[in-house]
């Protein structure tokens, strides 16, 4: 990561659904006394509306400029880490808003363990079909090339909550430690 950042930069999670972005973020926020903030309660509260009602009565298009409309507010702020919806990163200005004053973290899993952590989620939208595990792997083949445009990327499969933000904290504190000098 070549890019200056602000003086109080955020943390941004991206990463597929069930990869631990909420658990994590909530967890780095409280460790280092950051704010916390996801992408899809800001969309939820601006609209009013749960994100499987916007989903079955709007449409995915819909769902991803409102997904949009959110990155943008929350990309203005300082200090905060920044959980995102998974589909977040399939428009370019998203991430590029989110780098903006953030340094970018996917969080990796295998399509197995996905499956096993969110299969039976009934609020999933995108994993309402006859079979999640086909529709999980279909997705994470055309998301990668997407993913892979964040900063870092962090593996979960296999790893406590307590390691990946401990990773993710020394990465942070390198890279701000670096701006600072």
């Amino acid at each position: 990561m070549n890019r200056p950042l602000s003086k109080n930069p955020n943390i941004v999670l991206v990463g597929f659904m069930g990869t631990g972005k909420t658990s994590v973020g909530r967890r780095l926020a409280s460790q280092l006394r950051m704010r916390y903030v996801d992408t899809d309660d800001v969309i939820e509260q601006d609209n009013r509306r749960y994100i499987s009602d916007i989903f079955a009565e709007d449409g995915e298009p819909v769902f991803r400029e409102l997904e949009s409309a959110a990155v943008r507010k929350v990309s203005k702020r300082h200090n905060h880490v920044i959980s995102t919806g998974g589909g977040v990163v399939l428009k370019p200005a998203n991430m590029e808003n989110l780098k903006r004053n953030g340094v970018v973290f996917c969080l990796t899993a295998t399509a197995e363990a996905i499956y096993r952590r969110i299969g039976h989620q009934t609020h999933r939208p995108l994993l309402q079909t006859p079979d999640a595990m086909e529709k999980i792997q279909t997705l994470l083949a055309e998301r990668h090339p997407h993913y892979a445009q964040a900063d870092y990327m962090v593996k979960t499969t296999g790893r406590s909550f307590g390691d990946i933000v401990a990773h993710i904290r020394s990465v942070f504190y390198r890279i701000v430690h670096r701006q600072s000098e």
